[in-house]
């Protein structure tokens, strides 16, 4: 598993990265972060199966963070402060563990476990899950509209709603682009980059370059992160 810890004081967070290294077999990379807006930025490149995040921080607290991140299901958030009046906001806003600094070795382990086994919950819900998605509906504010997803050449994020693009026509969801990448992934759908949900039966060129770009079916120029190319060539067998 790959962990991200978004913690303003440095000396708390080089601690907890240690007593992973020490104690935690299943983490095999942790990334440190300073700073939330620089924690967005990095998640926008990237993706972390945890995220170890400290609640009171400058500019931007844990829960603004996370309602400007839009994590998909397959990142785990763990809290972690000095403060236990925050716990009940952190499950709230979907925490699986809270962690009270300093961080002890009993406690982390748990919430690692925890953390693991709700990600393999995860992954095995959509695999099952995978075979009945072969159409979304969206909302016009009058009826729905049924849209086969052979039909969807990409998604793309706005703000906390998603543009849906079809040949020759866009629709505008109210739900995230997280939230389509969880349903969809399985379904020939691919996350790009974190703006952006591609539909691969749709894809026509893949340009060069550390990063890259998509060119789609209907001509539509799309981002490639550095932290997807690999997995895109993967799925597409080169």
């Amino acid at each position: 598993m790959k962990v991200l810890i978004i913690d303003d004081e440095p000396m708390p967070a080089k601690h907890l990265q240690e007593m992973i290294k020490k104690y935690c077999f299943e983490i095999v990379s942790t990334e440190l972060c300073f700073s939330p807006v620089e924690g967005l930025k990095l998640i926008k490149d990237q993706s972390f199966d945890i995220l170890f995040l400290d609640v009171e921080m400058p500019k931007m607290d844990a829960f603004d963070f996370l309602a400007k991140a839009d994590l998909g299901s397959q990142t785990v958030v763990i809290f972690t402060t000095a403060y236990s009046q925050y716990a009940i906001d952190a499950f709230k806003a979907n925490a699986t563990h809270y962690i009270l600094k300093p961080v002890m070795e009993e406690e982390l382990v748990k919430a690692v476990r925890k953390a693991g086994k709700q990600l393999r919950n995860v992954s095995n819900s959509e695999v099952e899950n995978a075979a009945s998605v072969n159409s979304i509906s969206v909302y016009d504010g009058e009826e729905y509209e049924i849209i086969k997803i052979d039909r969807v050449i990409r998604m793309e994020a706005d703000g906390s709603y998603t543009k849906i693009i079809l040949q020759g026509k866009e629709l505008v969801s109210s739900k995230r682009i997280g939230f389509y990448e969880d349903k969809l992934e399985h379904s020939g759908f691919f996350r790009c980059h974190n703006s952006h949900l591609i539909n691969l039966s749709h894809l026509e060129k893949l340009g060069k370059g550390k990063g890259g770009y998509l060119s789609m079916a209907n001509k539509d120029v799309v981002p490639l992160s550095i932290s997807k190319k690999t997995e895109l060539e993967k799925r597409l067998g080169m």
